[in-house]
């Protein structure tokens, strides 16, 4: 059993865990029949381990072989006395180990899973206990706890730098079921409603769905997304993927069309072009680029060069002749 799941079990079965603990642990039972059998059979071993911890953090060691004694008693007879020595010797290092495992648990701080959010409208920063860091874009949530296990769960969009740990792979869980998984890397998940998107700028990423067998791994330079029921992977061909992190915006010969959803998304605004604008807009091509500059600025800039039109209505932008 692995050392993160026995602390769950242990913490469950003496009413220490959380509901967020209980639901791992519920999903690793569920996960296969050994896995079940495991935790029946730990159940029933703590079950019978003395009910109560000492007040003083102290366990009654003669108390704890006097159980086993009485536990083997009871049992079916053995046919020699070496067979009996090491079952009694195995039956009470199991007792005692279990026993100082609770109390170790007991003077320990919970494994509380934790919560950081971008909701004040600014890139917030964290460093886990491994030294990965994950920055968030504004308006995103993160959940993730300091235990064995690296397990993170994110809403909106983040960019990862992962640190290197073979035996442990970084995982990465979204609202929609998808996975990203890792060992050492960077690169960013952003989730949409029902989609996720992911695109790795260094090292391998592999993304799939939970309890689906079906992934792809991503090298650096690609994007992964998974969305509606498909799973693809591609060459990235959006400059501007970390402009959110940089706050820098470059545009090779894109049109107006291609050039505002992009600076909609970037300003947090909505930004319309009016429909008998449409066909200049399409034509109307910029190679520009922008630095912690504001949505009016840009706005003037690109007025400036292509000859539009532009006008606030309510929360708005609305772009014409």
């Amino acid at each position: 059993m692995d050392t993160y799941i026995y602390e769950i079990v242990a913490k469950q079965l003496s009413s220490q865990s959380s509901p967020e603990e209980d639901a791992v642990l519920q999903q690793w039972r569920e996960a296969s029949a050994e896995n079940e059998a495991e935790y029946q059979k730990t159940r029933q071993i703590w079950q019978d381990t003395p009910s109560r911890l000492p007040q003083q953090k102290q366990f009654d060691t003669a108390a704890a072989w006097n159980k086993v004694d009485r536990a083997l008693h009871q049992a079916a007879p053995v046919r020699t006395i070496r067979m009996a020595t090491i079952k009694y010797a195995a039956a009470a290092v199991l007792l005692i180990a279990l026993t100082a495992g609770a109390w170790w648990l007991a003077s320990r701080p919970s494994l509380k899973v934790q919560e950081l959010a971008a909701n004040d409208g600014k890139i917030k920063s964290l460093e886990l206990s491994d030294k990965s860091m994950i920055t968030l874009r504004p308006g995103a949530r993160i959940k993730y706890s300091e235990g064995a296990e690296r397990v993170v769960e994110l809403e909106g969009e983040a960019y990862f730098e992962v640190a290197v740990d073979p035996r442990h792979p970084f995982v990465v869980k979204t609202p929609n079921q998808s996975i990203v998984e890792v060992l050492g890397t960077s690169f960013t998940v952003k989730t949409v409603d029902a989609h996720t998107t992911v695109i790795v700028t260094s090292g391998k990423v592999k993304l799939g769905m939970e309890n689906d067998t079906s992934s792809v791994i991503l090298t650096s330079g690609q994007k992964g997304t998974w969305g509606d029921g498909q799973l693809s992977a591609a060459d990235n061909d959006d400059p501007n993927f970390m402009a959110w992190k940089t706050g820098i915006l470059q545009f090779n010969d894109q049109s107006l069309v291609e050039i505002l959803p992009q600076l909609a998304d970037f300003y947090g605004k909505v930004i319309r072009i009016e429909d008998s604008y449409q066909a200049t807009a399409a034509q109307q091509k910029a190679t520009i680029s922008f630095q912690d500059q504001s949505c009016d600025e840009v706005l003037h800039e690109l007025q400036l060069l292509l000859g539009f039109n532009y006008r606030q209505e309510g929360d708005t932008i609305v772009i014409s002749k």
